[in-house]
């Protein structure tokens, strides 16, 4: 876990924006950097793969475009950074659209589950922590746990989501940027101390659009994906 974390933070940049359509299905736009493996090019961060093959097999998408899920302009570019432990690194960026938002469970990064309560939808989001630092470690344990904690101090990750305007959408953390939006950056240190995992918990309470709303709000923009009755609330 304390590995994965050090590569998490000295070696990729992790963005996630999740765009919500009134019936709830919707897109999720991800931009990411991470280290290669020297020779095969591979990502080294196994759940944020650099290949467009990769993000195929990562999330159970048909390459045919006809399942519940769909890739879209993915897009990526080699960089060479001048860290000599991971100096072959990738920027990808890609957008899935999804017709139910059970997608999201697969979708999004740490666990998380999607659920219905009382006419709101709830998309509960745990990221698992190292546990801290035993009390019996010894001193290089120590020695490297200060070393991943120093390189996570300044990193975290950054996640977004929008639904339409006139939602009500709440959260237990994060910061409101207007009508439907909220943005929360997880800093990344606190996967190292906490002894719980980080939870972010948002419930969504669908409302009928206004009858004065403006035409051409950005947010009446984000496509509607169609949804079989079964799967429609």
């Amino acid at each position: 876990m304390m590995l994965s974390l050090l590569l998490a933070a000295s070696c990729f940049e992790y963005e996630e924006n999740l765009f919500l359509a009134p019936n709830y299905s919707g897109h999720v736009d991800y931009r990411y950097q991470v280290p290669l493996q020297s020779e095969s090019g591979e990502s080294l961060v196994g759940f944020l793969p650099a290949t467009k093959e990769g993000v195929l097999q990562r999330f159970g998408i048909s390459s045919a475009g006809d399942g519940e899920m769909t890739l879209l302009n993915f897009q990526s570019e080699e960089v060479y950074e001048p860290d000599e432990r991971f100096a072959r690194q990738k920027k990808v960026r890609y957008r899935i659209t999804f017709r139910k938002p059970e997608a999201l469970e697969t979708l999004l990064l740490g666990q998380t589950r999607v659920y219905y309560l009382d006419q709101r939808l709830v998309i509960q989001r745990s990221f698992p922590t190292s546990g801290g630092l035993k009390e019996d470690s010894g001193r290089i344990a120590q020695n490297f746990h200060k070393y991943v904690e120093d390189t996570l101090r300044a990193r975290s990750l950054k996640l977004s989501i929008t639904a339409p305007w006139y939602y009500n959408v709440y959260a237990n953390v994060g910061a409101t940027a207007g009508p439907g939006k909220i943005y929360y950056d997880l800093p990344l240190e606190g996967t190292v101390n906490r002894k719980n995992p980080s939870v972010w918990r948002i419930e969504i309470k669908a409302n009928p659009m206004p009858e004065d709303a403006p035409g051409n709000a950005e947010e009446l923009s984000i496509p509607e994906y169609p949804v079989d009755s079964e799967g429609a609330r």
